[in-house]
């Protein structure tokens, strides 16, 4: 015989309260989490974290090389930058989980909090006690002859005016009124977390933690090598249908087209293709007088890949072109090319070579040193170089023009470089004119400068020609025999074996200046002469040096051309201490070629920054109802005012209300915000009431 167990006994049996014992615990887990997560500490934690995560974003710029990093930042604290993700920040890992949890917190708040607020504003609280509203701040009582319903209708009225909506209770003869306004105050809470959420959401959406995430899969890498468009490879290559959102910069000379963007990526970069091509017709850039840009603009030709749609367009700083879901803004503007005619005056001790060549800014050519092969790299080059004029007084001119300048690096065999600046014309020094060459070692440092003396045609066709002689071994002997003889004729007996002995010195001295300058002399004469003798020592072998620098200069003038019969003029002697004094630094230069600027073909690009953010409109809601949201909770309060009308018997002894003889009325009030704005308001209405009713 079988029989089943009653629903009584089956709710008591193991099974049944272990199930009930693990619904309450996830019961109890789950609440918490929800507590937890829909906190306002968290949300206000979160919210502050994500604050300040932006505002270091806004003040670093993001996503540039890591060269540039570093020698703003040095290596330490670029390290510790790189390490914390800062330079992209926005899409950093804990960025995004940051962002996430602010987007399910506010969430969790709506979800939580939402309903409430609805019914805050929906309900108009009618079950109220004369009791409580007498103990209320703003509250009053008022006696009346007229009857409950005439007085409800005359306070319902005077409320309607004032902007209240009411809702009425009768009951027992009672009439309750419960009037609001201002109940969309509690709809700012909904609107400003939902701003959040929509911002949040839009975020996530236009970051790129998606590359990140297939960079991680390996279906993409990184480039790092400096390669053309063309050379990179697919893994490093994005179609135009790939990337959802992206910001990518595009340097477009003029007269050529592109249809990529590079996406700079930490160490790498990713290229990005377009769905259109862009074709750069003209490029204009104005100036103000210090020579810093006023404006430039660029006018553009688009062209759909796949309809042919064409559109011409003049794009300006602060003024984007937008194309379907992409907008191209002016960013910049760059060298496009120019084409450098450029003339290599060599500065080694055993070549005399001038090499002509012609090179574009941005390529790099080798050329063969003594030191071995070098890699010439063109960086930059300007057609003007405006600096503060320090005779502003005498020629009523605040800037200068320095004139076009060419910025290249010399790199050795093993990658080691030295960056110069080379400017094209003459500058004025104390009245004479030099040629410039800046010099140092990294970007770090400030440039040294090399002056060398441009001679009377503006050239420095007389320094070289200066150092060539000295150069030349023979000649230097001969010059040397000839400056000794000159200098002991005036003695009686003239040993040649003297001359021949000083005409050795003299040779020496001035090899020891051409390869190290004044320097190098001094070096040797430390080395070779006992300290207590240097000085009368130095002090000779520089009148010797002197000599014969002075001799090799007036051969270089006569082969001129320059008649020196007569006395070197003040110019000409002042052009030979210029010389002497170059010449004597020019070992510090610590370059195998002096590279001057014969000519050029100027050619400028233009640099765009071409950003796809479907996102955006996702942020334009949110402020929306950011701003919404924060007009309705700091600039509407939520007031309420009730007003309980009873029979003024009722009110004092209970009796029925067939026995009214006359009419208690108690009115009170409340507002979340601006208390004094609402005692005003409540006051006025009190003082209606006065002149309706009787006070109490």
């Amino acid at each position: 015989m079988s029989h089943e167990n009653s629903p009584e006994q089956s709710k008591n049996t193991p099974e049944h309260v272990e199930r009930q014992r693990s619904n309450r615990k996830e019961h109890a887990i789950s609440k918490v989490l929800l507590s937890f997560l829909g906190s306002m500490e968290l949300a206000i934690s979160l919210f502050v974290v994500v604050g300040i995560a932006s505002i270091i974003g806004t003040i670093l710029q993001q996503n540039q090389a890591y060269n540039t990093y570093i020698v703003k930042f040095g290596p330490f604290w670029f390290e510790v930058f790189r390490s914390l993700e800062l330079f992209d920040i926005y899409s950093s890992w804990w960025f995004v989980i940051l962002l996430g949890f602010l987007l399910v917190s506010t969430s969790v708040c709506i979800y939580h909090y939402a309903p409430r607020m609805i019914r805050e504003c929906r309900q108009f609280r009618l079950n109220v006690l004369a009791k409580s509203l007498k103990l209320m701040h703003s509250s009053g009582s008022w006696s009346s002859q007229s009857s409950v319903e005439d007085s409800a209708q005359f306070i319902e009225q005077k409320l309607s005016n004032g902007g209240y909506q009411s809702r009425l209770k009768h009951e027992q003869g009672k009439i309750t009124i419960a009037a609001k306004k201002g109940a969309a105050n509690r709809l700012g809470y909904i609107f400003t977390h939902g701003a959040i959420i929509v911002i949040s959401l839009s975020a996530l959406y236009d970051g790129n933690f998606n590359l990140k995430l297939r960079e991680l899969a390996g279906q993409l890498k990184l480039e790092t090598r400096d390669l053309f468009a063309s050379q990179v490879p697919d893994m490093s290559r994005l179609k135009a249908d790939e990337n959802h959102a992206f910001r990518g910069s595009a340097n477009v000379p003029e007269g050529s087209t592109t249809g990529l963007v590079f996406l700079q990526m930490r160490d790498g970069f990713l290229v990005q293709e377009l769905p259109f091509t862009i074709t750069l017709n003209d490029f204009r850039v104005d100036h103000y007088e210090s020579g810093m840009p006023k404006s430039f603009e660029s006018d553009i030709l688009i062209e759909d890949k796949q309809s042919g749609e064409k559109i011409s367009k003049t794009i300006a700083v602060n003024h984007p072109l937008i194309y379907k879901d992409f907008a191209i803004y002016q960013a910049s503007f760059d060298d496009g090319g120019s084409i450098m005619d450029l003339q290599a005056w060599s500065l080694e001790n055993d070549s005399q070579k001038i090499m002509s060549f012609k090179q574009v800014i941005g390529k790099s050519s080798v050329i063969g040193t003594q030191k071995g092969d070098m890699k010439l790299e063109l960086v930059e080059f300007k057609v003007s170089n405006v600096r503060p004029n320090p005779r502003e007084e005498e020629t009523g001119r605040k800037f200068k023009n320095m004139g076009p300048s060419l910025t290249f690096r010399l790199r050795d065999s093993s990658g080691q470089a030295q960056e110069f600046i080379n400017y094209m014309l003459p500058v004025i020094q104390e009245g004479r004119s030099f040629f410039l060459s800046g010099v140092r070692s990294s970007t770090s440092e400030a440039f040294r400068y090399l002056f060398i003396p441009a001679d009377d045609a503006g050239s420095v066709k007389r320094f070289f020609d200066f150092r060539t002689l000295l150069n030349d071994t023979q000649e230097m002997r001969r010059i040397a025999e000839k400056t000794a003889a000159l200098s002991l004729e005036s003695s009686k007996a003239v040993n040649p074996q003297i001359i021949t002995q000083m005409a050795v010195v003299m040779q020496r001295l001035v090899e020891l200046f051409n390869q190290g300058g004044f320097d190098l002399v001094i070096n040797d004469i430390n080395e070779k002469v006992p300290e207590d003798k240097r000085k009368e020592v130095m002090d000779s072998y520089f009148k010797v040096l002197q000599t014969i620098l002075g001799t090799v200069y007036i051969e270089v003038l006569q082969k001129d051309g320059i008649d020196i019969s007569k006395n070197i003029t003040p110019a000409q002697e002042q052009y030979y201490d210029d010389l002497v004094h170059t010449m004597g630094i020019l070992a510090n230069y610590n370059a195998p070629f002096f590279l001057q600027i014969k000519s050029f073909e100027h050619k400028e690009a233009s640099g765009f920054q071409i950003t796809k953010s479907p996102g955006k409109d996702l942020v334009y809601l949110g402020c929306v109802l950011l701003c919404i949201g924060i007009v309705l909770m700091f600039y509407i309060a939520h007031k309420r005012i009730w007003i309980i009308i009873e029979p003024e018997s009722a009110a004092q002894t209970g009796a029925e209300s067939g026995d009214e003889s006359g009419t208690m009325i108690i009115a009170a009030g409340s507002g979340d915000r601006h208390q004094k704005e609402f005692a005003l308001e409540f006051q006025a209405f009190s003082q209606l009431l006065d002149k309706q009713f009787s006070k109490n």
